[in-house]
């Protein structure tokens, strides 16, 4: 028992992160749905409720807890987001773990904060809203063909600029070649269908790379 306590305080001193959340209760299911969300479209991690911001145990109800984790999961995601729980007993109080795997049902979709649904992804500590890319990428790869894609003037443009600055923007694109956005979202997906580039994303910004595999042709 000990060890295991031990072991859940070593991952609050850490703080959060990618794979840890924080939450002192639980008192928005559609809040909590957007976590579940983004855990489930990225990674996979683990939500601690009766944890404050700080690292400080708070403790939690656990029955009530449950009945607002499941709420979120079972009205709030679509499609639904599975997950489990694990309760912690720290110094007489409970902290409730709330684990979430990476889903192989992506996307999965969570209200926004005006109740609209939309897709999330875990960007460092925070919740974020997906690339419209990322999205598109999702659905098409349930259908993919690789003879649907082709390998134009544009493509080259971005596998060129990728080589010299190690990234290309969407922003970049559009400026340079006069094309519209939703032109250049359809390039870059099938240039990421193609497992040619990737996302790599912060809170602020969304550029796109080579994956690792195209890379070491």
């Amino acid at each position: 028992m000990d060890s295991q306590r031990n072991e859940l305080l070593n991952r609050i001193a850490e703080g959060e992160g990618l794979h840890l959340d924080f939450k002192h209760c639980i008192s928005d299911s559609g809040k909590i749905a957007r976590s579940l969300a983004a855990y489930a479209n990225t990674d996979g991690g683990s939500l601690l409720i009766g944890v404050r911001d700080n690292g400080s145990i708070a403790g939690v109800s656990s029955d009530e807890e449950c009945y607002m984790i499941e709420t979120a999961s079972m009205l709030y995601t679509y499609p639904v987001v599975e997950y489990t729980t694990i309760n912690h007993l720290v110094d007489g109080k409970t902290v409730l773990e709330v684990v979430v795997e990476k889903s192989d049902k992506l996307p999965h979709y969570a209200p926004d904060v005006r109740g609209d649904m939309r897709a999330f992804v875990r960007c460092a500590d925070k919740n974020v809203l997906a690339p419209p890319e990322l999205v598109r990428y999702w659905r098409q790869s349930k259908s993919f063909v690789p003879s649907d894609l082709y390998y134009d003037d544009v493509m080259k443009l971005i596998v060129d600029e990728i080589r010299i600055s190690g990234f290309v923007t969407k922003d970049f694109i559009v400026h340079f070649t006069g094309m519209t956005v939703r032109s250049v979202e359809d390039v870059l997906v099938n240039l990421m269908l193609m497992n040619v580039v990737t996302i790599e994303m912060d809170e602020k910004s969304v550029r796109f790379v080579f994956t690792e595999e195209y890379k070491n042709q």
